[in-house]
């Protein structure tokens, strides 16, 4: 099924994000930048969006199909509120987010590779899948 490998990278991606951050703190900021532009905002949109569905497409054949629905609805949702919060409000928070101390910004990068590292561990094949 595509649908788990395209969730799969992604996953992944997450995880290897997280783990920068966890590195390097300040990288979420420059990760974050990446965003905070009209159209850096709306590809944020589409992703979110697609993410979402994908990951509902994938959670029946999940070993937590449940946690993938959710994550999947919560995907989806952010996805739709992004716009209304919109890009202002956005790069309020990524100020915000710029001045915190190092150690809550490795917390946030530690929580993204978890949750990476969950979303890989929950849709990838279990061996009688083959």
């Amino acid at each position: 099924m595509i649908a788990r490998w395209i969730v799969t990278g992604f996953g992944l991606f997450v995880v290897c994000v997280g783990t920068w951050v966890l590195v390097q703190p300040y990288g979420l900021k420059e990760f974050a930048d990446l965003f905070l532009t009209p159209g850096g905002l709306w590809f944020a949109v589409a992703l979110r969006l697609t993410m979402g569905v994908l990951l509902w497409i994938c959670a029946s054949a999940s070993r937590t199909p449940l946690v993938v629905r959710v994550l999947g609805a919560m995907f989806f949702l952010s996805g739709l509120a992004l716009p209304i919060v919109g890009l202002d409000r956005m790069l309020q928070l990524a100020e915000w987010g710029a001045i915190r101390d190092p150690s809550a910004l490795r917390g946030v990068g530690l929580v993204a590779a978890v949750l990476g590292a969950f979303i890989v561990w929950s849709v990838w094949p279990r061996r009688s899948e083959g």
